[in-house]
């Protein structure tokens, strides 16, 4: 991979240690592991909250806010691979959280906050086994989910006063796919879908405001079985087949710079599983790992090293 460096924007200011979930769910201390083969989720909104999710051994799904690694609440259901969540504003101070998991059927299933969590509500589809969902929302009220489908292909649902069905975006996919709009790019409703090849590399699609385009190599190699992760500030985080985090940024009109493997590593030997990535109120990107005991982490994209842990779910 390519070593060339970009400037990124340093994480883990002061932060809004704000609960939103606190009055709905009991909370637990951590003592156990995610799931084996998954990864984190991480959710931001520009109130300050911003929350990761993980499935436990069992299969049941659960967060901690703004990264404290002192409790996790369960959210439920049964997950079989690596969650996806997002968050919007529905009015000033008020968040709606969204997060997405396949299901043991196969299928997607979808569970929201606005004032109280909803149940479970399946959206059909069909998943390729050991693959999660990724997620974007580029205005409130519009969700844009992507999964890899049993037949190796992009498939892409969304909602707006509704769901749509099921719509086949092609290419071939080796992992999970990531899924973000870019807060500076022209026009507003982008949409950028990234994936893993069946050559091993990162793989980017992207709605220009009309159409969709044609499949884009952007190099690197990735670890079997793990997809990218990317933040709406135009950062892509990969795990290389060293085992080692690996950066892009760019996207915009001056394209992608390359890629680069920072040493601000995590201090724990990563899992194979994917990373997550977004932005939080500071237009900073945070950076989610699993690690082999199943503990997640948490950092910036910075030059730091700061690596903090967020524990486990019980």
């Amino acid at each position: 991979m390519n070593h060339k460096r970009t400037t990124i924007s340093i994480v883990l200011a002061t932060l809004m240690l704000v609960s939103l979930f606190a009055v709905l769910c009991s909370a637990t201390s951590v003592s156990g592991q995610t799931m084996a083969g998954t990864g984190p989720a991480v959710s931001s909104s520009n109130t300050g909250q911003w929350y990761i999710f993980a499935v436990d051994t069992g299969g049941a799904l659960w967060y901690t806010p703004s990264g404290s690694s002192s409790t996790w609440t369960s959210l439920g259901g049964v997950c079989t691979a690596s969650p996806a969540a997002v968050s919007w504003n529905t009015y000033p101070n008020s968040v709606r959280l969204d997060v997405f998991v396949r299901g043991t059927d196969g299928a997607l299933w979808h569970k929201y906050y606005q004032n109280g969590w909803s149940g479970w509500q399946s959206l059909g589809g069909q998943l390729a086994a050991g693959t999660g969902p990724a997620v974007a929302s580029w205005s409130a009220g519009r969700l844009d989910v992507f999964v890899q489908g049993t037949d190796g292909a992009l498939w892409h649902k969304y909602y707006q006063n509704g769901w749509s069905g099921w719509q086949s975006l092609g290419g071939q996919l080796t992992a999970s796919p990531a899924a973000t709009w870019f807060v500076q790019t022209t026009p507003a409703n982008n949409i950028h879908v990234f994936v893993r090849g069946t050559d091993g590399a990162a793989w980017t699609k992207s709605w220009t405001g009309s159409k969709w385009s044609s499949w884009q190599s952007l190099g690197g190699q990735l670890a079997s079985g793990t997809g990218p992760a990317v933040s709406q500030d135009d950062i892509l985080v990969v795990q290389g087949t060293n085992n080692q985090l690996w950066l892009n940024s760019g996207g915009g009109a001056s394209g992608w710079y390359g890629w680069y493997s920072p040493s601000y590593q995590p201090p724990e030997a990563l899992s194979a599983s994917s990373p997550a990535a977004a932005l939080n109120i500071e237009d900073h990107t945070l950076i989610c790992v699993s690690d082999t005991s199943g503990n997640v982490w948490y950092s910036g994209a910075d030059v730091s090293g700061q690596w903090y842990s967020a524990g486990s779910p019980p």
